[in-house]
């Protein structure tokens, strides 16, 4: 019996219109009313999605900027927070010197980094994925995420990812991880593809197809609203 629905945000729920269709807002509604939590994990901050959920609400926990961040938007709480270390970030700004970066916190992005900044995930510009080795000695968690031709590397705490805070959500409303179901869309969504059997895949994300049996399709195509029709 599935108890908690998670599914990307960008790729995956919102169309190229950048909306949601009103069947998918309908069939999200439907399972919340049969008491399944529907939760979105995300790149991006929190504050992004909640203007989406502000004129008819539908999410009920949040893990944003790959998982630094865990928030429960019931009760306008956040459940976790894990930033990184001045140490790692003045590395990174070291390694990646003359690099267009951008820094994250909870609800901010600021382009300059200053030393009162609570940084939760960074963001820097790359031209090829080989230039991840450049932080083989830096102890940080990372992964790749390409949008409109462009590639960008994503660096966060190396002890939180989307898994550990679906993980997080689950011990907190004592759902086990076989009850969860997610559908993922981006490279950050492997580790909670990895470890949580009932699992959907976006077919344009290749990468992620060798980690899944099931797929569905994209966001132009509802395929989040496909994945939820099967839950009776």
């Amino acid at each position: 019996m599935i108890k908690m629905v998670i599914s990307s945000f960008y790729n995956a729920l919102i169309d190229y219109e950048d909306a949601i269709p009103t069947s998918t807002m309908l069939e999200i509604e439907r399972i919340r009313n049969k008491g399944i939590l529907f939760s979105i994990c995300t790149n991006r901050t929190k504050e992004e999605l909640l203007e989406y959920n502000r004129d008819f609400p539908f999410i009920d926990y949040i893990v944003s900027l790959n998982g630094s961040l865990v928030y429960d938007v019931i009760n306008s709480k956040v459940i976790s927070k894990k930033k990184l270390t001045s140490t790692n970030i003045n590395k990174i700004n070291n390694i990646f010197n003359g690099y267009k970066i951008t820094y994250y916190t909870e609800d901010k992005i600021f382009k300059k980094y200053k030393e009162d900044l609570e940084v939760l995930k960074i963001e820097i510009e790359i031209k090829d994925e080989k230039e991840i080795e450049k932080l083989n000695k830096v102890n940080v968690g990372y992964s790749i995420f390409k949008y409109n031709n462009k590639m960008y590397l994503e660096i966060t705490n190396s002890r939180v990812n989307m898994f550990t805070g679906i993980d997080q959500i689950s011990l907190r409303n004592n759902i086990h991880l076989s009850e969860v179901l997610v559908i993922g869309a981006n490279n950050s969504d492997k580790a909670m593809i990895t470890n949580i059997p009932n699992n959907y895949v976006v077919e344009s994300n290749s990468s992620l197809l060798k980690l899944s049996n099931k797929k569905t399709s994209d966001n132009n195509s509802k395929g989040v609203e496909k994945v939820l029709k099967t839950i009776k």
